[in-house]
């Protein structure tokens, strides 16, 4: 099942047939969303589900790309995150629950996060274009990118105090929600790597304690 598609297309750029609009375009309208002094969270999902489980991901991510970790903020946005990735691997509807669809956020938080998203992605987006197009129309790749987001989630959501132990996981979450999106092939390649890198992080941090008590003994 793939999500309905827009007919926009950046200028100058080659865009195949049935491609979608730039992310950064689309962040737009989550501004218009935010001109009040609140916004609840059920907008912005209806918003940004239009695009599927990679654009709330995406978003979700974004507060967590800088090196100090946010603990307690973590851990159930982390959750979110497993939860949309799971959905996407099954070819589920995105979804979260009542409560979190109902909380009001503060819209000037809400345009700082997306401020910082489109700062990142107006660099980017001039080396970012849909190349490898058989890779994400392929029947696995929701199966393998939902998996990848998944299990970045759950990695977001572990309440460690540990510099880089957020962002490492909200880059790779960026990167493949990114890659799907825009439809290419070497982001999602370039963030299948930094995964792997993120497993091997989180391992040895699982691992150390065991080894430095085994020390001490």
């Amino acid at each position: 099942m793939r999500d309905d598609t827009h007919p926009e297309a950046t200028v100058g750029v080659a865009v195949p047939p049935g491609h979608r609009c730039r992310l950064s375009e689309e962040l737009e309208g989550v501004l218009r969303l935010a001109e009040g002094s609140t916004v609840t969270g059920r907008v912005l999902v209806d918003h940004l589900a239009t695009r599927g489980h990679a654009l709330l991901a995406f978003f979700l991510a974004l507060p967590f790309l800088q090196p100090v970790p946010l603990p307690g903020v973590s851990t159930p946005v982390g959750g979110a995150i497993v939860l949309l990735g799971a959905l996407m691997a099954l070819d589920r509807p995105p979804w979260l629950p009542k409560r979190w669809l109902d909380r009001e956020l503060s819209s000037v938080w809400v345009v700082r996060i997306i401020r910082s998203g489109q700062r990142l992605l107006q660099r980017a987006e001039r080396f970012i274009k849909p190349r490898g197009l058989w890779f994400h129309r392929h029947r696995w790749a929701r199966v393998i990118t939902g998996t990848v987001i998944a299990v970045s989630g759950l990695q977001l959501a572990l309440p460690l105090p540990i510099i880089f132990t957020n962002t490492l996981p909200a880059m790779v979450i960026a990167i493949t929600s990114v890659a799907m999106l825009e439809e290419d092939a070497l982001l999602a390649v370039i963030g299948d790597m930094l995964f792997l890198a993120a497993l091997v992080v989180f391992a040895a941090i699982a691992v150390l304690p065991f080894v430095g008590l085994h020390i001490l003994l």
